[in-house]
């Protein structure tokens, strides 16, 4: 069982760069040749419907977050941007359909006011829809509503990104604003025929760096000819190419089009440092203080390759590794295949004993998107060493030299709309591992299996998603394995009353044994939808059951958790808050933070 702690991090001192020192500093030559702008108090009087603070910002006047609570409310303008107020507030207040709308500026040396009488704006008398594709909910406007242009514009596009992440490209649509300046009224007309599906054609690299092969860039591709075609999957493929990290600027230009067949022309341009380090100290409530060092040589002998180092130390986890990354070693099948190496030593500290592991791992992987798959060996040489006594029935480890070899095999489908935020679509993993405990006497040997299944369904802005896991170990009962290599549930992506690992075998809803068992079955339920802006509230549902044999669930029971949380939508997945509490005892609960979307 590993130590319990809410799962928070607060990083003190994160450096990143390439040659970037420790502490770094503005050029101050420069900073002492560049004159502050001088600013003046600026106040807006006669608003009744628009927000003050949009009028400010759009004029440009400092304002500070409300985070910021320490400094003045005093609203403050660049006196260089005075002579453009007029112009800019009367293109604001036409935005915002308030046509009519009168203001006087005032300037003297030490203010700058100004009053708006906002009068009647034009509002939206009809909306009238004819569409084949669902576009209701991107059309925000209301009946009796002020018309703003901006919206109108956010509103087409938004109906446009829609199409394409659906695969429709040959769309045809039409948008009006009627406005009948008498009336002071407009109406909105929408007219959709989405047209038949696009699909991917075959890619061409039309610019590449100097030493690198049109493989490595096609092996990022995250679609095949003939999939459909989605800005997802173009999406998915940038991602792909800036993981190399040898690129400084690529561009899939997906406007070539041949009827419904969409052929995309890659440009991708060398960055010039192909060298990269970090370093950070930091205190993390999983693994205490930690300093961490990685060193990244992008590139290496050419050809896409990465060498890495990574080097770590905290009370609880450090490491000393390297690896090594080969795109496209070799295609087959009109499929192109990596290579990836790693190893080196690991310590890891639980409740009772440190476990000190050297390690060497290689495998072959494939991804294309929607198919991906692992295929690999690894060596083992693990050593666990007892720091406290448990009590009798707690002790999960045996003390001692564990020797392993296996090899290992996953295999992924994945038919979600998207990686990062998923709102349709499901997802389908098998991991099977089969391997030997060298002894002594006898060699034992063991194999782990690991399903998993996710579905999402989205009604309008409500999402709904269930997670299902499964997985056994079959040793033969004979416990010649380390404690790590068996079972245990806990943490962000199993039960969220616990922390990671917290969970062994499930000997009541309320209690666990602290020992890995040999069957595991999760289930997970969630809701999410959108409260403001980039936020959204969630409620979740977590059940976890892990037994003692192999195939059986026989004396054990599930554990249940339920709760809530906040999530902030960002580029690379949600940030979420949740707080979890076991359905049986409310005295069992946990904060948890993570980055990254649960289905």
């Amino acid at each position: 069982m590993k130590k319990s702690r809410i799962a928070a991090a607060l990083t003190l001192l994160a450096l990143l760069g390439a040659g970037t020192p420790l502490l770094a500093s503005g050029d101050a030559n420069a900073s002492a040749s560049q004159k502050k702008i001088k600013t003046v108090p600026i106040v807006i009087e006669g608003l009744k419907a628009l927000d003050p603070d949009s009028v400010y910002k759009v004029l440009g006047v400092e304002t500070h977050s409300w985070l910021e609570f320490w400094k003045s409310d005093e609203k403050r303008i660049p006196v260089n941007l005075i002579p453009s107020i007029k112009n800019t507030l009367r293109g604001y207040l036409d935005s915002q359909g308030y046509y009519d709308a009168t203001f006087t500026v005032k300037v003297t040396p030490k203010k700058v006011l100004i009053h708006i009488d906002e009068n009647k704006p034009v509002t939206v008398a009809d909306i009238n829809i004819s569409s084949d594709f669902p576009i209701e909910d991107y059309i925000t406007f209301k009946k009796g509503e002020p018309f703003k242009t901006d919206q109108f514009t956010r509103i087409k596009s938004k109906i446009k990104a829609a199409l394409l992440k659906e695969g429709y490209c040959s769309y045809d649509l039409d948008t009006k604003a009627y406005v009948d300046l008498e009336k002071r009224t407009v109406d909105l007309v929408y007219r959709l025929k989405k047209g038949g599906l696009c699909r991917f054609g075959n890619t061409t690299v039309a610019e590449k760096p100097e030493g690198i092969s049109d493989a490595v860039i096609l092996s990022r591709m995250r679609y095949r000819p003939g999939d459909v075609f989605t800005t997802e999957r173009v999406n998915e493929s940038y991602a792909a190419l800036n993981e190399l990290g040898i690129f400084g600027q690529t561009v899939i230009n997906t406007e070539k089009k041949y009827f419904n067949e969409v052929r995309p022309d890659v440009y991708a341009k060398a960055k010039q440092k192909m060298h990269r380090y970090t370093v950070s100290v930091g205190y993390d409530t999983e693994v205490g203080l930690r300093v961490r060092g990685t060193y990244d040589h992008y590139n290496f002998l050419g050809g896409g390759r990465k060498f890495g180092l990574v080097a770590q130390y905290s009370t609880d986890v450090s490491e000393l590794s390297a690896d090594f990354f080969q795109p496209a070693l070799f295609k087959f099948w009109d499929r192109y295949y990596n290579l990836y190496l790693d190893g080196g030593y690991h310590r890891e500290a639980y409740d009772y004993y440190d476990e000190k592991k050297v390690y060497f791992d290689s495998k072959i992987g494939y991804n294309d998107g929607t198919w991906a798959w692992n295929l690999g060996y690894s060596l083992e040489r693990l050593e666990i060493v007892q720091t406290a006594t448990p009590d009798v029935n707690e002790q999960d480890f045996f003390p001692g030299f564990f020797d392993l070899i296996y090899g290992y095999g996953q295999l992924v489908y994945d038919r979600r709309d998207s990686k990062t935020n998923p709102r349709n679509g499901y997802y389908l993993s098998g991991y099977f591992e089969y391997g030997l405990s060298l002894g002594e006497i006898q060699n034992n040997p063991y194999y782990k299996l690991e399903l998993e299944g996710h579905y999402i369904k989205s009604f309008g802005l409500l999402t709904l998603a269930t997670v299902g896991h499964a997985a056994v170990l079959e040793d033969g009962g004979k416990a010649a394995l380390p404690a790590s290599k068996y079972l245990y549930a806990g943490g962000s992506y199993s039960n969220r009353a616990y922390g990671d690992r917290d969970i062994g075998i499930t000997a009541s809803p309320v209690r666990d044994l602290g020992i890995g068992g040999r069957t595991w079955l999760n289930y997970t339920a969630e809701a999410q939808y959108p409260i403001w802006g980039d936020f959204y509230a969630g409620i979740f549902y977590d059940a976890t059951l892990i037994a003692e044999d192999a195939y059986s669930t026989v004396h054990s029971h599930w554990i249940q958790t339920g709760g809530g949380g906040i999530r902030y939508m960002t580029p690379i997945g949600p940030l979420k808050i949740d707080y979890g509490v076991n359905i049986h005892d409310p005295s069992i609960r946990r904060f948890s933070l993570m980055i990254g979307q649960s289905f």
